[in-house]
């Protein structure tokens, strides 16, 4: 595997896995252009998971993914595997490896991460479909950034065998495509059956409003004045104390760090003289390994307060309109360090209480920056959501 390139594709394709790989000719997704996160396993091939110490102890994947294997069997064309941020542990789309990935939709900014590769392929018409994984954000955040649509399913619905995890209890497996038909049609493909509802309630938090930047406050309520008429009922978000927000990115960093280090702290210590990581990554695997039972015990007392409001709040009818994330894609090479946690504090909502999640990448800014909003839905809504989202995304 060759390390950072000084070209247009740099941070989006990786060397190593197929190149236009087809498996069947016919079928839903016939002929359309697939890359995958290289987290997920084909038979046969080697996973970087963005790291090269990773890659150097890689052993050929003895199964292929079941998600991607349904892809294939739809009739997909497996384009490459793409880059990703160290373990998928990041939120930034830049790997001191193997490259940042620019924002084929604004030149000079970020995709955003850890799915930045699959992201930065669609965005640029290089590929129809993404698969990657959502964690914490790692396809709403590409997704808004971006201006693709994205999902981040309910918790455990698509199988995560032959993945690369990070942190199991919280990773999902999501995709990116252009527009909203697609994303449904991959979602035939992936979901399990379940029933479509009509989604007729609006459930708006007038709070979470206030987490973003001043610049997107009005452009947001615009979005969701558009978005009103085609529901029936809208509904207050009913959140008992406001200060709840304030504990959302904590809890998640604690939880998500928790179970980070039950499942890497093997490999993280018996190679710790070896390990090539970005500063930040580095801090960031210190600080799970470091986080204490008391800690978690305490942040899943959070989670479960989220979970009952979230039951409380929405129901197989009901999606809550929110932000997807705070800012526009900021500059490639800014200092992200705080913007992590507020992104953290917006995308923790889905993560803390399993639920499922659409970015729609529907804004118009004046600055012509890629930005919308999200539909989220309690668990096992996922193909109601994406019913809603079709529908919603023709009338914009």
């Amino acid at each position: 595997m060759s390390t950072k390139k000084n070209n247009k594709q740099s941070g989006i394709f990786c060397d190593h896995g197929p190149k236009a790989w087809q498996t069947h000719s016919q079928g839903q997704l016939k002929n359309k252009r697939l890359v995958v996160k290289d987290v997920f396993a084909i038979k046969g091939e080697l996973n970087s998971a963005g790291n090269p110490s990773w890659f150097k102890t890689a052993k050929p994947a003895q199964h292929t993914a079941s998600a991607v294997a349904k892809l294939m069997h739809a009739g997909c064309n497996f384009i490459s595997f793409t880059h990703t941020d160290e373990l998928a542990y990041s939120l930034e789309g830049n790997n001191t490896h193997y490259g940042a990935a620019q924002n084929p939709k604004l030149a000079g900014h970020s995709c955003g991460g850890s799915s930045m590769g699959s992201a930065a392929a669609v965005a640029a018409n290089l590929a129809d479909i993404g698969l990657g994984t959502d964690t914490g954000g790692s396809i709403r955040i590409p997704a808004s950034y971006c201006g693709l649509f994205g999902i981040r399913p309910s918790h455990d619905v698509i199988a995560k065998d032959a993945l690369i995890p990070l942190a199991p209890e919280f990773d999902t497996i999501g995709w990116l495509t252009q527009d909203a038909e697609l994303l449904s049609e991959v979602g035939d493909t992936l979901l399990p059956q379940q029933a479509i509802q009509p989604v007729t309630t609006l459930v708006i938090c007038e709070p979470l409003f206030e987490l973003i930047e001043p610049g997107l406050q009005a452009p947001l309520e615009q979005l969701l004045a558009t978005a009103k008429p085609h529901f029936r009922d809208h509904k207050d978000f009913v959140l008992p104390n406001k200060t709840l927000l304030s504990e959302l990115a904590d809890t998640f960093r604690i939880l998500q760090g928790r179970a980070i280090a039950k499942t890497h702290r093997d490999w993280l210590e018996q190679s710790e003289q070896t390990l090539q990581f970005a500063p930040a990554i580095a801090a960031r695997f210190n600080m799970a390994l470091a986080l204490t039972a008391k800690e978690e015990q305490e942040a899943r007392q959070i989670q479960t307060q989220w979970q009952t409001i979230i039951a409380k709040n929405l129901n197989s009818n009901a999606c809550l309109f929110l932000p997807s994330s705070p800012t526009t894609a900021p500059k490639l090479g800014a200092d992200t360090s705080a913007l992590r946690m507020q992104i953290m504090t917006l995308t923790a909502i889905a993560g803390l209480s399993r639920s499922a999640q659409v970015h729609l990448p529907l804004a118009n800014l004046e600055n012509g920056h890629p930005y919308g909003f999200s539909l989220m839905m309690s668990h096992g809504n996922d193909k109601s959501l994406l019913a809603c989202v079709k529908y919603l995304a023709a009338q914009f």
